[in-house]
């Protein structure tokens, strides 16, 4: 067996110095850390261009890491040109006769590197990795041959859970368009006849409710941190608003933090049935997910729980599609936040006959619920491989026919 060799970052690659001009970028192109998304997530659209004239640029094939905060864990493989901010890092591959960019990646994606970088950060509020310290980091080089197929086991994985993503970006337009045909457009029923209502003309038979009389909603709570009965060995998924700004998902099987039963029972938080939507209601506002489980939420939430009038498809959809009004209903000095008196006055459509519109939005959910259960499982399939991948404590060949079976 030929012996892996051990090196350090900077043998074999080297932070970019290359400039670009703003002008040149697009809110597609431009990464910065509000852009990147925490516990590798990869990135999305940046909201807006800085108003420098030039920022660092990066290439294909390069990896940015964000150096705020590194326990966030953000990283990104470049697939195009660009340009980031000051607190990203661009780390470039000066060696491919040593060692495969994607596999640098992976080695970079781990959790002992982002351990490690945080290890040597500096800032006790906003901690920033060391640079220096960073390229000292020991990366340990098999044979290019088997850099490879490393890489190339985990890239099918990630490009899999990529896909699961796409498709149910995908399968989510067409129940928003779904549901704005019926709720908003009333397009089945353009040949029956409407009635004048507070939210303007709707069909016969509907009616407009306040949702606060409509459905049952829900506050939530946080038990006393320093009593560890309420939270040690806890079983209960307990929901804060970094759970759903961070998974970024429809549906939610965990949380961060669990509490016990003892510490449901000491707070004001609230346990609710599996498939209720959750709504961030207090600083970031408008997050929406459904648990998969029973669950509760601290006192940041409002939660809505489906009845036989309003199902889980339409809660979803009126949320978002009645966003701008929920936050302006916000108020507070130090942040804003929706009251659930204010909340619970917003007006809702009692609808029938739209048997059909349920039908068909569960089939699309049910369809989005089994591609994020595939993914999680790939992504635990992925967390498990890649130490001992990235060590040689496990076969590249066997790694291979399991994930084969997988895929």
């Amino acid at each position: 067996m030929i012996k892996w060799k051990d090196v350090s970052l900077k043998d074999i690659s080297s932070y970019s110095t290359e400039r670009i001009n703003v002008d040149k970028l697009t809110v597609s192109n431009y990464i910065s850390t509000e852009n990147m998304l925490p516990d590798r997530g990869g990135k999305i659209k940046a909201s807006s261009l800085p108003s420098s004239k030039t920022v660092s640029k990066y290439e294909s094939d390069d990896i940015l890491i964000s150096n705020i905060r590194p326990y966030f864990k953000k990283i990104w493989y470049a697939n195009q040109t660009g340009g980031c901010s000051n607190d990203v890092l661009v780390i470039r591959n000066n060696n491919p006769e040593k060692i495969v960019s994607r596999y640098l990646y992976y080695c970079l994606f781990t959790d002992d590197f982002f351990d490690y970088v945080m290890s040597g950060a500096k800032g006790a509020k906003m901690p920033r990795g060391d640079k220096d310290e960073i390229m000292k980091y020991q990366i340990s080089l098999p044979p290019l041959s088997v850099q490879e197929q490393i890489a190339e086991m985990l890239t099918n994985i990630d490009n899999k859970i990529s896909l699961n993503t796409k498709m149910n970006k995908t399968l989510e337009e067409i129940a928003i368009n779904l549901y704005n045909e019926w709720f908003t457009n009333f397009g089945p029923f353009q040949d029956g006849e409407f009635v004048e209502s507070e939210l303007g003309m709707i069909p016969k038979g509907w009616e407009v409710l306040e949702i606060g009389n409509a459905i049952q909603i829900l506050g939530g709570g946080t038990p006393k941190t320093s009593v560890e009965g309420y939270w040690n060995g806890g079983q209960i998924n307990w929901f804060s608003p970094t759970d759903l700004t961070t998974q970024k998902s429809l549906f939610l099987t965990n949380s961060a933090k669990k509490i016990t039963k003892l510490g449901l029972k000491k707070s004001s938080a609230k346990l609710f049935p599996p498939y209720s939507v959750m709504m961030t209601s207090r600083a970031t506002i408008g997050e929406i997910s459904i648990n998969r489980t029973e669950a509760s939420t601290n006192q940041g939430f409002i939660t809505l729980i489906p009845n036989e009038d309003f199902s889980i498809y339409q809660l979803n959809f009126w949320l978002r599609s009645n966003m701008e009004i929920i936050l302006s209903i916000s108020n507070g000095s130090t942040f804003k936040e929706v009251s659930k008196t204010n909340f619970n006055k917003l007006k809702i459509l009692k609808a029938k006959g739209i048997e059909e519109f349920i039908d068909k939005c569960e089939k699309l959910f049910d369809k989005i619920e089994l591609n994020i259960l595939e993914s999680e499982e790939l992504t635990r399939l992925r967390n498990y491989l890649l130490p001992r991948l990235l060590s040689g404590e496990i076969d590249v060949t066997k790694a291979e026919k399991e994930i084969s079976e997988v895929l």
